[in-house]
């Protein structure tokens, strides 16, 4: 009896058992269906995002193909004023002709031969050149309208505080001093000054001056003069202007009001210097002026004649 009752309860627990290990199964394979949709989900999302940046990335490339469209219209207006002529290219007209006619069939064409292919590169070489040519002829040109545009003023020279490191009589001049002077650049330039019966040599040994940097290279009795000092001058006598104290090589010589940047070269056949040099001229004071204008390093103070008042400077 006992046996029988035994075998009874292994009996419903193996039932037991077999119904959760079916359960167990559906679970897994009701894990394994959640697992695969969270995947198509995933998937999906992936693909809405980019479906959207797609379309973000169309509506700016369509904005900024206007924008170029704009500036370029833009440019072929300037070159127009500057006086560049506008040569239509037939890629142009192609592209333009192309967007409501169908294409013709394209046809094959024969390899180029060693001689066309030497021949093409030689015929490219020479497009590009002119091509590079142009561009640096028309940057002149418009460097050039952008500086027939700024005003003619004491801007426009390059100033700068200068040290006579070396100097020494010009060997076929009686009357120039040939001088190697530092003006805050790698290497010492030259300067010719007609200074000898105006200043001792020893005087003119490690001053401190004001330099005209940007004058054409000039040869004055075979030596190439590489910038001018500055002086106070009268029919009499001429006097080598001052810089404030505590100044160094290199420093700009500025003038309040008078804002900008230097030529990179005074041009000579405009006489841009010819027409500045008039306005120049020492104060009652002995200060040296531009209109009125001190010569001036900023921080330091202003640039002085040591005698010479109301005089003319070059």
């Amino acid at each position: 009896m006992i046996l029988a009752h035994s075998l009874i309860k292994m009996a419903g627990n193996n039932a037991v058992l077999n119904r959760l290990e079916q359960k167990g199964a559906e679970a897994d394979q009701v894990i394994e269906y959640l697992k695969q949709q969270v995947a198509l989900l995933k998937e999906k999302a992936i693909l809405q995002a980019s479906l959207r940046e797609e379309k973000k990335l169309r509506v700016e490339n369509a904005k900024l193909k206007k924008e170029i469209e704009v500036l370029k219209q833009q440019l072929i207006q300037a070159e127009i004023r500057n006086g560049v002529k506008q040569i239509p290219t037939a890629h142009s007209h192609t592209a333009s002709f192309s967007e409501g006619v169908s294409q013709p069939p394209s046809t094959e064409v024969a390899p180029p031969t060693p001689k066309d292919q030497s021949k093409g590169a030689g015929e490219e070489k020479k497009k590009k050149e002119k091509t590079e040519k142009k561009g640096e002829k028309k940057e002149k040109k418009q460097q050039s309208a952008s500086d027939d545009s700024k005003p003619v003023d004491v801007s426009r020279l390059d100033l700068r505080i200068g040290c006579i490191t070396t100097v020494k009589k010009h060997p076929d001049a009686d009357s120039l001093y040939v001088e190697e002077v530092d003006v805050g650049e790698p290497n010492l330039r030259t300067v010719v000054s007609g200074l000898v019966k105006h200043v001792p040599l020893e005087e003119m040994q490690n001053r401190m001056g004001i330099f005209l940097c940007n004058l054409k290279p000039a040869k004055m009795r075979g030596v190439v003069s590489q910038a001018m000092l500055m002086c106070a001058s009268s029919p009499e006598k001429v006097e080598i202007l001052a810089p404030p104290n505590g100044v160094v090589p290199g420093e700009r010589v500025t003038f309040e009001g008078f804002p900008g940047e230097p030529e990179k070269e005074l041009n000579p056949k405009k006489k841009m210097w010819e027409q500045i040099q008039p306005d120049l001229h020492t104060n009652d004071q002995c200060v040296a002026t531009y209109k009125g204008v001190p010569f001036e390093v900023k921080g330091k103070g202003v640039c002085k004649a040591a005698t010479m008042a109301n005089s003319g400077i070059k």
